[in-house]
């Protein structure tokens, strides 16, 4: 049976998807807090897939919402590995699909993370590589962290920095518009912005640390936390413009690090786009390792019946895909 997914549903999507994909960090309560204070422009919907009250299956379809172009759907979908050759997988596609379609998405895409079964299923279904991401992991227990400073800067924790959400939010603005993309990310207004990272309750206030220069936040690591499975990751790594290739998010990212080593953590893990070269030259030199290659394909969609979209999309801190 496939149906919406609701509140007692959330204990089983996370173990199916950490089932899939353990080098992630994606727990109850940030997936409750997801569907409890949703993003407008994003219209996200999730289904689940159930056999015997268990959670076989599921998909998330929602639009790009950091983007000025409308109409660019995504969806992540999943499967059991058991339940898998038995048209789930289909039937869930098709829900998202047609929702998305009906909403006025014009494009769709969905990531692969290093499942060739996933690769299979959306070739099958018309979908062609768009781009890949790399992810990385960390050891912490063996890794040894270099001794970084910058002379004339600070560091803070993010707890000490949350009454600067203004200025925060503008280091991650001009770090998501120079990201690698087909579109650069100009629509990344403060309340969403909050909603996505700054108030998301696995993000640590503690383990995360901002640059300041003076009296002015201008580079930032943040990390989000699961202590349960001892593992953190990197969502966002960032600095102003005016302040790059002076070393700070190296000084920002190895604090990060150091904090999630002295906590208890074994692992960070990190992705980022097989063609940001600075990000990558940084993972390598603290020791992050490649963990495997996540694909993204897209495809245009009929126009069919389909109803104007305002302009929005979906945030990319999910690291899901399609897993089917």
């Amino acid at each position: 049976m496939i149906r919406e997914l609701v509140r007692d549903d959330v204990s089983g999507v996370i173990r199916l998807e950490l089932e899939l994909n353990p080098h992630q960090v994606w727990t109850e309560r940030g997936l409750v807090h997801e569907l409890e204070f949703p993003l407008a422009r994003e219209r996200r919907r999730d289904w689940v897939a159930l056999e015997g009250g268990d959670v076989v299956g599921h998909v998330e379809a929602a639009f790009e919402w950091a983007v000025p172009t409308p109409g660019k759907g995504r969806f992540w979908l999943s499967v059991a590995r058991e339940h898998r050759g038995r048209g789930i997988g289909a039937q869930l596609f098709e829900t998202a699909v047609e929702y998305l379609r009906a909403e006025g998405a014009w494009r769709v895409e969905s990531y692969v993370p290093g499942d060739p079964a996933g690769v299979r299923f959306l070739s099958k279904r018309g979908f062609t590589l768009s781009g890949r991401n790399r992810a990385s992991g960390l050891e912490l227990r063996d890794v040894s962290l270099p001794k970084v400073t910058v002379p004339g800067f600070r560091l803070a924790t993010l707890g000490e920095t949350r009454d600067r959400a203004h200025e925060l939010h503008a280091i991650c603005v001009e770090g998501e518009i120079d990201m690698p993309s087909d579109e650069p990310e100009t629509e990344v207004d403060f309340e969403s912005w909050c909603r996505d990272e700054f108030e998301y309750p696995d993000i640590s206030d503690e383990g995360s640390f901002v640059v300041v220069d003076g009296d002015r936040p201008v580079s930032l690591a943040f990390v989000t936390v699961d202590p349960e499975r001892a593992i953190g990751y990197n969502s966002m790594t960032a600095t102003l413009r005016t302040h790059r290739r002076r070393g700070l998010a190296l000084l920002a990212k190895v604090a990060a690090a150091r904090w999630a080593q002295q906590a208890g953590l074994e692992r960070l893990v990190t992705e980022n786009d097989v063609s940001n070269v600075g990000m990558l030259a940084i993972n390598d030199r603290l020791g992050y390792a490649p963990l495997y290659v996540e694909e993204y394909y897209r495809r245009l969609l009929e126009r069919g019946n389909a109803r104007p979209a305002s302009a929005g999309s979906t945030c990319a801190v999910t690291q899901t895909g399609v897993v089917a």
